[in-house]
């Protein structure tokens, strides 16, 4: 007989609720169900009565909540238990001591049911059990009534109500998963758009509207919720979408053919009985937006095909590329993978266009009519009514045509099919700029991950993982180029553990590095040297030599301009014609309004290897002497600009070049031109240098006038390179040149007092001091002095400090050059401060400040500014150094002088908290702003300003 107290059956999933079998029984006021849950959700552990007062009232209870609880406990043993007697023990409700229990079988209560029918339903799903899967979740979801635990009071309830209806949400979701594994994303749209109302910061529910809605041909609105959500979590949370939701976003904009839902097995019967196109590639790796871009195109959403105007020519993406980077296997790959889109048929021509004897578009049409089923004695011996029947033969027609290697656009166009339905898919290495192509991909190198994959795949994992530090190496050498990783593979295959360090040492040879990318058929050469054939005419053969000479990382139009000696427009021809061949790539930087070349590492070595020895010296010393010259006369245009007033010496005038002037409309362009030329500009002085193919005037005059752009954008290592080379090629070229061994000095010292090496830095400017006496280069001398008194001040010598300052400013003085004599005035004003002569201090800053407003440079005065806003700390007028501070901070930002922007940021933080901190009469909360402004001082490397902060934090405490 079952007892009638285990019919009794619980509902946390909405109101609590009791029943017993379909009566629904009185669980009482909110307070008498708020107990009731807490005893339901212990999974019949027993909890005291301090337990479950926590739980309904929380840390501030009444004092009577003892007492209630007892009380709510009694009614709920009548509900539960109505016939039971006054003095029998409760069966249903336990008691034990001021201890409580309510053990109840899991299948009677509601939310113990819903978790297991979930893990129910995920065990059925592993197993593939798609139906019995979305069975059990609907199930689930249909033993909720409400809001979990409606209308019950207290922290116990709220903390409960929280995760259950967190997992009724992840239970939705997974219903919508599945719904959308079994294609049916339309009747999804509308409930996931609720849903994601509800719950605007659920990534996951997004992420499921997203796909519902791209699969739905809806893929405006799916990124409108990937830019909503972006917007709703940054105002809402403070926080950007993660990982999930910004990849779906990047693969819906790709394309991917992986987020449609499977296609259905078509029918053996309706399986294509021609395809041509050849076997896959095993070892296919990467090339994943490019796959996307011709899913895209494979796939156009069923509005397309209707909407007005809709083209009828066939959609054609053109992949193009240089020999040997992987065109043709990644065409093969999308065939296979699109395939199953062109039933009528997928077929594979060969036109030969980069060989001398292309083929034929008369020849290729005959067999493409054969191959459609035209009978050989009805194919007309014209080509225009051969390419008529043609067209007659593929209109209605789903076809896939595959046209590799094509040389020029006119092979391609008879051969075009006349089906909007058929995607004809082009590889060439010229650019074909002029073939009616929907889509354009021109191949680059594989990245390091895919390439390395490549090796894994064709000589195995555990051969390249067992000998990584050479496999990195070779991957090095190799950068990426498909043809080169299969080479080194095909030499590697079945050769002893040791072979790709073999293989790498041998790579190392530049000379003979090209001789080792051969193995059987392949040959890195052989496949380059058809693109260099390829060029238009011998000027462009001529620069692509010349050019790979360069050990620049890219260069612009008028970089190569300069390199060859020609105009800028011709450069920019000579350019373009490098990069149809495929010969160099171009890439345009961020915010750049003009493309910018780099070549390939294989590239630039195929090119060298082109030039005799005798050849390649002789085109070096031309080219690196016309470059940088080029460059020393813009970089010296461009720091008059950036550096008004300064005198810094004459510019280097050696033999006369056709490129020695260049003009910048203003010091932005100057900097614009700064920052983007920089890498070829060092490159290019460095590679002169170490060649013996600059004057050491000409590296040591580029190497001072590109110093103050250097030193502000933070490219400290350029300038100690520049620096280095200029003393060696000085001391060690065919005449020693003291003057140019001076300033590279003058810059080794600059260098490391900003990097705080003080001593070294005495050492390299009394040595350049020296130098310059017996060049008689007095400006430059006393830019040396200005820096060794700075020096001096830091190494706390400020009798020598104040002798250097000193000498430099009545050097400046005398020679007329008042900009380097407020720099002069600006570093008195700074031993000043440090001995503690304020108003000495004062006065440099104003005369420093007045001499830049009298001679037309107040955008200058940063520094002053800056040193002005310190003194004005020390003498406790904080509001005045704010002022001063933010001046100072604006005028360096307008120089793009990141170097005086960042003392400017820190000083104003410091003199801003400790306005505020005054204002408040905090004493304690100042010295604290003085000790936390010490220890950023001594972290940038300032120790005696971090000291004179603690002066001051001490002070304010003792006051």
């Amino acid at each position: 007989m079952v007892h009638p107290t285990m019919l009794l059956t619980y509902q946390l999933l909405g109101p609590v609720r009791v029943f017993d079998g379909a009566v629904e029984l009185d669980a009482g006021p909110a307070k008498q169900r708020a107990v009731l849950a807490v005893l339901l959700t212990a999974d019949g552990r027993f909890l005291s009565r301090r337990e479950i007062v926590r739980g309904v009232w929380g840390d501030r209870p009444p004092a009577t909540a003892p007492q209630l609880v007892a009380t709510y406990v009694a009614r709920l043993r009548k509900t539960l238990e109505p016939d039971r007697s006054h003095r029998a023990g409760s069966t249903v409700l336990l008691s034990r001591g001021d201890s409580y229990a309510l053990p109840v079988d899991p299948e009677r209560l509601d939310a113990a049911v819903f978790e297991q029918t979930r893990q129910a339903a995920h065990r059925h799903h592993r197993a593939g059990e798609t139906g019995l899967c979305a069975a059990e979740l609907d199930r689930a979801l249909a033993l909720w009534h409400g809001r979990a635990l409606e209308g019950v009071p207290g922290p116990h309830a709220e903390l409960h109500r929280r995760r259950l209806e967190d997992l009724q949400l992840s239970t939705r979701e997974d219903r919508f998963a599945l719904l959308l594994e079994q294609g049916r994303h339309h009747e999804t749209v509308p409930e996931l758009s609720a849903l994601a109302a509800a719950h605007p910061c659920r990534e996951r529910v997004r992420a499921l509207l997203m796909l519902a809605l791209y699969r739905a041909d809806r893929q405006a609105e799916a990124l409108a919720v990937f830019q909503d959500t972006w917007r709703t979590l940054v105002e809402q949370a403070g926080i950007e979408p993660g990982t999930e939701l910004r990849d779906l976003q990047r693969r819906i904009l790709d394309g991917d053919p992986a987020l449609r839902p499977a296609p259905a097995e078509p029918p053996t019967a309706a399986r294509p009985a021609l395809c041509q196109i050849p076997p896959d590639t095993a070892d296919f790796v990467g090339r994943r937006s490019e796959l996307a871009a011709l899913g895209r195109l494979a796939s156009p959403r069923p509005a397309d095909r209707t909407a007005p105007g809709t083209p009828t020519a066939p959609r054609v993406a053109v992949i193009t590329g240089p020999g040997g980077i992987g065109k043709t296997a990644l065409a093969v790959h999308a065939a296979h993978r699109l395939g199953h889109h062109y039933p009528d048929g997928r077929l594979h021509v060969r036109l030969d266009g980069s060989t001398d004897r292309p083929a034929d578009s008369a020849d290729v049409l005959a067999c493409l009519l054969e191959d459609l089923g035209v009978p050989y004695d009805r194919i007309p011996a014209d080509t225009g009514r051969r390419i008529s029947l043609y067209r007659s033969a593929t209109a209605g027609r789903r076809l896939l045509l595959l046209l590799d290697d094509a040389g020029h656009t006119a092979q391609i166009e008879p051969l075009l099919p006349a089906s909007a339905d058929c995607l004809v898919l082009v590889t060439g290495r010229s650019r074909l700029a002029d073939a009616p192509a929907r889509t354009v991909l021109r191949l680059g190198a594989l990245d390091t991950a895919e390439a390395r994959g490549l090796l894994r795949k064709q000589v195995g994992a555990d051969r390249v993982d067992g000998e990584a530090e050479s496999v990195e190496e070779v991957l090095d050498v190799c950068a990426g180029y498909p043809l080169a990783l299969r080479v080194v593979a095909a030499r590697v295959a079945g050769r002893p553990v040791g072979a790709f360090g073999l293989m790498a040492r041998r790579l190392r040879d530049e000379e003979r590095r090209l001789g080792e990318l051969t193995a059987g058929g392949l040959a890195v050469s052989a496949t380059l040297r058809v693109s260099y054939d390829s060029l238009p005419d011998g000027e462009a053969a001529s620069a692509f030599r010349l050019l790979s000479e360069l050990e620049v990382p890219d260069l612009g139009g008028a970089t190569a301009a300069a390199a060859l000696g020609v105009p800028d427009d011709q450069a920019e021809e000579q350019l373009e014609a490098l990069t149809d061949a495929h010969l160099l790539e171009a890439f345009a930087p961020d915010r750049a309004t003009r493309y910018r070349y780099r070549f390939h590492d294989l590239l630039r070595v195929f090119g060298r290897s082109l030039n005799s020895p005798a050849e390649r010296r002789t085109a070096l010393t031309a080219v690196l002497g016309r470059l940088t010259r080029a460059h020393l006369a813009a970089v010296h245009a461009a720091d008059l600009l950036l550096r008004p007033g300064h005198s810094a010496g004459s510019a280097y005038r050696g033999p006369e070049t056709p490129y020695a002037e260049h003009a910048f409309a203003d010091a932005h362009e100057a900097l614009r031109w700064l920052e983007a030329e920089r890498g070829a500009v060092v490159a290019a002085a460095l590679q002169a240098a170490a060649t013996g193919t600059v004057e050491p005037g000409v590296l040591a005059e580029l190497t001072t006038r590109l110093r103050a752009f250097l030193q502000r954008r933070g490219h400290w290592q350029d300038w100690e390179r520049l620096a280095r080379a200029s003393v060696q090629l000085a001391q060690d070229g065919p005449e020693a040149d003291p003057a140019a061994e001076a300033v590279g000095r003058l810059e080794l010292g600059t260098l490391a007092a900003a990097r705080h090496q003080y001593d070294t830095a005495v050492d390299e400017l009394l040595a350049s001091i020296r130098l310059f006496a017996r060049s008689g280069d007095t400006a430059r001398q006393a830019r040396a002095y200005n820096n060794l008194g700075l020096a001096y001040l830091e190494l706390g010598q400020h009798g020598p400090a104040t002798a250097c300052l000193a000498r430099s400013l009545a050097i400046h003085q005398a020679g007329d050059q008042p900009v380097d004599a407020a720099i002069a005035l600006d570093n008195l004003a700074l031993l000043h401060l440090r001995r503690g002569a304020l108003d000495r201090a004062e006065e440099c800053c104003h005369r420093s400040i007045g001499t830049h407003e009298a001679n037309g440079t107040p955008e200058l005065a940063s520094a002053a500014l800056n040193i002005l806003g310190l003194v004005r700390g020390r003498q406790q007028r904080h509001t005045e150094a704010v002022d001063c501070q933010r001046r100072s901070l604006d005028l360096a930002r307008s120089q793009g002088n990141l170097y005086r922007e960042a003392f400017a940021l820190l000083d104003l933080a410091a003199e801003q908290g400790l306005v505020l901190r005054q204002r408040l009469g905090d004493p304690h909360g100042t010295a604290a702003a003085f000790t936390e402004l010490a220890a950023a001082l001594d972290a940038a490397g300032h120790p005696d300003r971090a000291e004179a902060c603690r002066t001051e934090a001490a002070t304010h405490r003792a006051g």
